[in-house]
């Protein structure tokens, strides 16, 4: 695959992607360039923060309140879990329970649990219970099929 980079002194970028077949590899691509600049706007002690969606382990409702969990920092958001679920599912979002959404990018462990559920332990240490629900879709989607 040959690479051409050019530098231009005004106008828009532009991305262009010449390709015989489309392939896995070029779909990559092109998902890669259609996911950057996607960001979370969120709050912290009283200041807004501007998070990149990898950035964020997981995702939890606590009475109607959204919270942001980054490696070292705790965020407020003004979006429902539902809309940052369908928003940000290719790059990896995905619910694991009512209250719960969790980046599956982030995740260094899995555990089966009693009841057919999945324990999930985060790059961060902390631990997140897929529920019953949504276990046979985790399973599904980590051995490479779609949602």
């Amino acid at each position: 695959m040959k690479l051409s980079l050019e530098q231009i002194d005004r106008g828009t970028e532009e991305v262009i992607i010449r390709y015989l077949h489309m392939t896995e590899r070029v779909r990559e691509i092109a998902d890669c360039v259609n996911r950057q600049g996607r960001s979370l706007l969120a709050s912290k002690d009283g200041e807004w923060a501007v998070l990149r969606p990898g950035d964020v382990i997981y995702l939890e409702s606590v009475d109607g309140i959204t919270w942001l969990y980054t490696a070292d920092a705790v965020y407020r958001t003004a979006d429902s879990l539902a809309a940052l679920e369908a928003r940000y599912a290719q790059e990896g979002y995905f619910r694991c329970s009512k209250s719960m959404v969790i980046n599956i990018y982030r995740i260094s462990h899995l555990k089966s649990e009693p009841g057919n559920r999945i324990r999930a332990q985060m790059d961060n240490g902390e631990y997140a219970m897929i529920s019953r629900r949504y276990a046979k879709e985790l399973r599904s989607i980590l051995r490479g099929g779609e949602r």
